[in-house]
């Protein structure tokens, strides 16, 4: 599977003080740019085109590209990169609307690219213009759209970052190998090798037809199977007792007016025929997708019921 590299808008909130700053700048982007090609990460989202980018006073990044005191090689890498690359999209290319369903806030300010980043299940890549840049992980406060409250619900998530080319080749060189060794390109790629990759999940009929309908352009797919993969660990570590459903980050049941007016549209047939109630759900998937899953206590396996847009609450009946 592809693994999204998602530009920190931030990292460029205070330029630099001057074009020397700028080159020791770039120099160290474009060192980790290259490290992540090698490790075959080579789709590049960002929140407008490079050369709108501004490094300094009077200095954007076109300038960069135009300035002789800059390694020939290093500018050719990034306008090779930017051409031979059409992988290169803005943060919000998959969104057909502008629902606004969450907003993620770093050190206070909002942070449009981190933000993306975790409903992605990217890499976030910065330019190291502040201390704070230079670490292979970075906390954000997560604000997502409830629609059964409607009203946003904060959290903490923890993102997966680069700023150095060690970040890439040292921390994080097992998550990008295994999530370029997994393969899966589609939904019907996951299904297909479901029992391999989930062997503790079960997919019931429903879901299964929803997975299979998602594309390798899909926005969804990377951040399910992020999501599906916790569930595996969870289900795999159950041995004893009753499921501790609560232990599962950015999951939740319906309130009871919810569950009054539509618990019935969150009733699924398993694969033993019967239909039963799949009132727990994950949260935290692009444009408000949900999974709703349910922990068989007599198999200590999770079933997943549905995978797709939030169902109808009673605040959100649409």
């Amino acid at each position: 599977m592809t693994v999204s590299l998602v530009f920190n808008d931030l990292s460029l909130r205070h330029q630099a003080p001057d074009r020397e700053t700028v080159r020791a700048w770039m120099s160290t982007f474009v060192e980790t740019l290259k490290t992540a090609v090698e490790h075959k990460i080579t789709q590049l989202r960002i929140h407008n085109n490079f050369n709108a980018f501004m490094l300094s006073p009077n200095y954007p990044m076109n300038a960069w590209f135009n300035d002789n005191h800059v390694s020939r090689d290093e500018r050719d890498f990034v306008l090779s990169y930017a051409t031979q690359y059409p992988v290169i999209q803005p943060y919000d290319a998959d969104f057909r609307n502008d629902e606004k369903v969450f907003e993620g806030r770093f050190a206070g300010d909002i942070a449009k690219g981190l933000g993306f980043t975790y409903l992605l299940g990217g890499l976030a890549f910065s330019i190291l213009s502040e201390s704070c840049w230079d670490t292979a992980s970075l906390d954000i406060d997560w604000l997502e759209w409830e629609p059964e409250s409607q009203c946003f619900v904060e959290s903490c998530q923890t993102l997966r970052h680069i700023s150095r080319s060690r970040h890439v080749s040292v921390d994080h060189v097992h998550w990008i190998e295994n999530r370029i060794r997994t393969g899966v390109r589609t939904g019907v790629d996951l299904i297909q090798r479901a029992n391999t990759l989930f062997p503790n999940l079960v997919f019931c009929k429903d879901a299964s037809k929803q997975i299979e309908e998602l594309t390798a352009a899909s926005i969804h797919l990377p951040k399910i199977l992020d999501r599906l993969f916790e569930l595996e660990k969870l289900a795999n570590a159950w041995e004893q007792n009753d499921f501790n459903y609560h232990q599962i980050p950015n999951a939740s049941t319906e309130s009871r007016s919810t569950m009054g007016r539509y618990g019935d549209r969150r009733k699924f047939v398993c694969p033993d025929g019967q239909r039963r109630l799949f009132e727990w759900h994950l949260k935290s998937l692009p444009q408000a997708w949900r999974i709703h899953f349910w922990a068989d206590p007599r198999q200590k396996k999770i079933l997943i019921g549905y995978v797709g847009k939030h169902l109808p609450t009673s605040q959100d009946p649409t």
